[in-house]
């Protein structure tokens, strides 16, 4: 009976020696870092809703892809307006020219305008940096750099929020120059961001860094036209696929193969003036969670989101909307009174509801 245990228990003391030596081995060779625990910037309830995600992810690199008047910069200065609420630095990189302090006071955000005593010419103060002086890719890599070396020395002690409005519309140093094209511009964005940035900005989230750094990139796109007839149109980020690649997050505005948007208008006199956009958005990609919802859809006003899954969410928020913001609506349009609603969809006007012009 003592001999027919003696195998197995000769054959588990083996096993456990093994294990002894391989754990030895493994403390010498393994090197694990410690993260700091996954945040997301809050873009509100409403775009929470809709995707399923409350917005980019801290500490990563995140795209806002999409046509144009989707919903991007509303997003943008959205992120923006929560990092000041957190005490992070927004550093707006602005390369497409279509900025506007005004529209991003509107939406919340704190700044003031002030005169130059000395030039007349207006500038905006407040908690953020502020950048648009770009020509080509280098430069604005270089920045980056610049202000994260910056962080490093203690000389910008805050966590720090960049925010770059867009990729698709600044080209390399050499198609600068005239000497390049689209494949240079995609081989800049590969080794400045990909083997460069993005090491520096998912690195700020090891338990060791005393700050952690984010990246929110507002990116136009390209749509690839199927290769067969059964094929669907994808769309395409400019710049290559560097950028798409190191996107810990891409939030997909509008459709694939266009817009896909329709507008809500406020009338008087029978002229009419935009109100708001009816858009979807989604998540592309998620290497953070693999959560998010493909069907979502939102109402992008001056102000920020409002909620619109179905129509009567849709009323019910537009009014709500309506009544939170009336004094400024009525400035715009130039009425005392009330103002009515009417609803485009392909060309064709539905009047929501009645009221004095």
């Amino acid at each position: 009976m003592v001999q027919a245990m003696s195998a197995p228990f000769l054959l588990f003391e083996d096993m456990s020696i093994k294990k002894k030596e391989f754990n030895s081995i493994k403390k010498k060779f393994s090197a694990s870092a410690k993260y700091k625990n996954q945040r997301f910037i809050d873009l509100g309830e409403v775009f929470l809703d809709a995707v399923g995600l409350p917005g980019p992810a801290i500490g990563h690199l995140n795209m806002f892809l999409g046509h144009s008047d989707t919903g991007k910069t509303t997003a943008l200065v959205k992120s923006a307006v929560w990092a000041q609420q957190n005490d992070v630095l927004p550093v707006f990189i602005i390369t497409e020219q279509k900025w506007s302090f005004e529209h991003a006071k509107l939406m919340g955000f704190e700044c003031e305008e002030m005169v130059d005593q000395e030039t007349g010419e207006i500038e905006w103060d407040g908690f953020f940096i502020f950048n648009n002086d770009f020509s080509y890719i280098e430069q604005i890599t270089d920045y980056i750099n610049e202000l994260l070396d910056a962080q490093e020395k203690g000389d910008l002690p805050y966590d720090l929020l960049f925010l770059w409005d867009s990729v698709g519309s600044v080209p390399c140093k050499m198609t600068y120059d005239g000497k390049g094209g689209k494949q240079h511009n995609a081989a800049v964005l590969a080794d400045k961001i990909g083997m460069g940035i993005n090491q520096r900005i998912s690195g700020s989230r090891k338990s060791t860094s005393k700050y952690e750094n984010t990246l929110v990139i507002v990116n136009q796109p390209w749509v690839e036209i199927p290769d067969n007839p059964f094929g669907q149109p994808k769309i395409k980020a400019k710049g290559g696929e560097s950028i798409w690649l190191n996107s810990s997050l891409v939030f997909l505005f509008g459709n694939q193969k266009n817009a896909g948007t329709t507008k809500i208008s406020a009338v008087k006199n029978k002229r009419k003036v935009k109100f708001a956009t009816r858009t979807k958005v989604s998540v592309l990609k998620n290497h953070i969670n693999g959560l998010g919802y493909e069907d979502g859809k939102i109402i992008v006003t001056a102000h920020g989101f409002l909620s619109g899954k179905d129509s009567a969410e849709e009323k019910k928020s537009i009014e709500g909307y309506k009544t939170e913001n009336s004094d400024y609506w009525k400035e715009i349009i130039g009425i005392e009174g009330d103002f009515n609603l009417v609803v485009s969809e392909e060309g064709k006007e539905v009047e929501s509801e009645s009221s004095q012009s």
